[in-house]
């Protein structure tokens, strides 16, 4: 399998306060298209750091991130966005789901920011994560786990080569975090979706085929 996404001696270091934070330090880490992978540790350790590092949200001080093999160290920020927008699909904690929109249009606008069309795939991925009769409810007339799911088929519809979930389980209780766990292993097994997933939960962590741990900036690989 070839390599989807790849950081090379990736360095994170925040300087708001007295003296310099390192968040990310000297990470190397390569992604096979189709993998499974968990990083997990505790909280502060840098792993949502090394997230939006990987998913372009953020640049590093140093080092360099390849995606779908172009290498981002030159891009602009406009090139990184729209290289983020062809690869990447993003999990939230917090969902990060429009109030004011249907589950529907929710999802349907993940297409429309990619200039895509929007036919029925919208509600197709919404009957695939389960929630197909409530594609026309607003996300305050959803439980936190049906939220989720709708953040799952935010994500999935626009067929992404990386899938980037952050903590995706840390709101939910333990009946709606292993049906969001079922689900995005259904994605991966069957349709051969890269996943990579954060978390400091062992459990949840144990669900991919590679689990990696991070601890004060530093990935185990």
């Amino acid at each position: 399998m070839d390599t989807i996404l790849e950081a090379r001696n990736l360095v994170k270091v925040y300087r708001t306060g007295a003296a310099p934070t390192a968040a990310v330090r000297d990470v190397n880490l390569a992604v096979r298209r189709g993998e499974f992978v968990s990083i997990m540790g505790p909280s502060g350790c840098g792993k949502s750091t090394l997230l939006y590092l990987l998913g372009l949200l953020a640049a590093p001080t140093e080092g360099t991130v390849l995606l779908a093999g172009a290498d981002t160290r030159t891009m602009s920020d406009g090139g990184r966005t729209l290289l983020r927008r062809r690869h990447v699909g993003f999990v939230f904690q917090r969902f990060n789901l429009l109030p004011a929109l249907s589950a529907e249009a929710n999802v349907a606008l993940a297409l429309r920011l990619r200039g895509r069309p929007v036919g029925t795939d919208a509600q197709r991925m919404l009957e695939a994560v389960g929630l197909n009769e409530k594609r026309g409810r607003r996300p305050g007339e959803l439980s936190v786990g049906e939220q989720q799911r709708v953040a799952i088929a935010r994500a999935l519809v626009t067929r992404p080569d990386v899938l980037l979930a952050d903590e995706p389980t840390g709101n939910l209780d333990s009946e709606a975090s292993e049906r969001v766990l079922d689900l995005v292993g259904r994605f991966h097994a069957d349709e051969g979706q890269t996943v990579i997933l954060i978390t400091h939960n062992e459990r949840v962590a144990d669900r991919a085929e590679r689990l990696l741990r991070m601890r004060d900036g530093l990935l185990d690989t």
